[in-house]
């Protein structure tokens, strides 16, 4: 039969959450599987930096000591944990609990209420503005309340689609769901896409076979290339957009090119940071570019952007086929 030092090692080791030992000279005496994986720390490893101040905290205070941190371990992106620390005959027990998902969800949740509000701006204003005039004497005229009721019913449909786009969006970066991928028909979504921006003095070319789809969520689709479109058009003074539609080696690539003035190499690294705004005179919240790589992502496939001062930006979807 085990000793009892074999049966407590044993249990350790089957533990769901990562617990860590540490002796009184700062080393790792014992390390469990869960925390290996979670950590990449092992036994006789000196004491990782952000564990130093919850160990020094219970050292001191000798009892119980409870703190988020930060496990980096060269991810891209931080692993949050929260460590409890007990200080025993010298030594710390830390026990250490994984939070990275939640506190991804909490995440995606605060960028869904900044989406909302970046998104649902226009349509709204579009709508708003539609009734006061229409408040304001223009229904009185059969042919203007015509015009205002259909750009009434075109923003409502906008506002539904946008509705639907980004809780699909929000679904997918929590991982709630994933996004119901089917074969979409590109050509006829490209031309309502231009038909909505009829209202815009930049020529539009669209370059595309009727014959090809791309295997996708339209509305998380309909949601990256609006915003790819409306940031070619603002930024476009002279001359056009193009949107080009190559398909090579099972994947669609959408080129969405304008003739605007260009990004600066030194803004290039950061035009899908959200917020970020090269040029502080632009109007807007700087999310456009950030919302439509973070649907393209949520699709499978990948956003670029490829600019020179003084020639024009192109930003790149690659999207796979059915």
């Amino acid at each position: 039969m085990p000793a009892t030092g074999e049966w407590l090692e044993a249990a350790l080791e089957a533990l769901p959450v990562a617990v860590v030992v540490v002796d009184d000279e700062g080393q790792l005496g014992h390390v469990n599987a869960r925390a290996r994986e979670l950590l990449s720390v092992s036994v006789g490893d000196a004491l990782p930096p952000y564990l130093e101040s919850v160990v020094d905290r219970s050292r001191a205070r000798d009892a119980v000591v409870r703190e988020a941190v930060d496990v980096r371990n060269g991810a891209a992106l931080p692993v949050v944990v929260e460590v409890w620390a007990a200080a025993i005959d010298g030594g710390v027990v830390c026990s250490l609990e994984d939070l990275t998902e939640r506190a991804r969800r909490e995440r995606a949740d605060r960028e869904f209420i900044t989406n909302a509000a970046h998104q649902l701006r226009t349509p709204i204003t579009a709508i708003a503005t539609a009734i006061e005039v229409l408040q304001g004497g223009a229904k009185e005229k059969a042919d203007t309340r015509d015009r205002f009721l259909d750009h009434i019913e075109l923003q409502t449909r906008r506002l539904v689609r946008l509705t639907r786009a980004m809780l699909s969006l929000s679904r997918a970066e929590r991982r709630d769901v994933v996004p119901t991928l089917g074969p979409v028909a590109l050509s006829p979504l490209l031309e309502a896409l231009v038909a909505d921006a009829e209202h815009s003095a930049i020529p539009i070319e669209i370059d595309c076979r009727e014959d090809v789809r791309v295997l996708v969520d339209a509305d998380l689709l309909i949601e990256a290339l609006a915003n790819l479109l409306g940031n070619a058009l603002e930024y476009t003074r002279a001359g056009g957009v193009r949107i080009g539609v190559t398909v090579a080696e099972r994947a669609v690539t959408i080129a969405v090119a304008d003739t605007g003035p260009g990004i600066a190499p030194v803004e290039l690294s950061r035009v899908f940071e959200r917020f970020h705004r090269g040029d502080h005179e632009r109007e807007g919240a700087g999310l456009g570019l950030s919302i439509a790589r973070a649907a393209v992502q949520a699709l499978g496939g990948s956003l670029e952007l490829e600019s020179r001062e003084g020639a024009g930006t192109t930003a790149f979807m690659r999207l796979r086929v059915p």
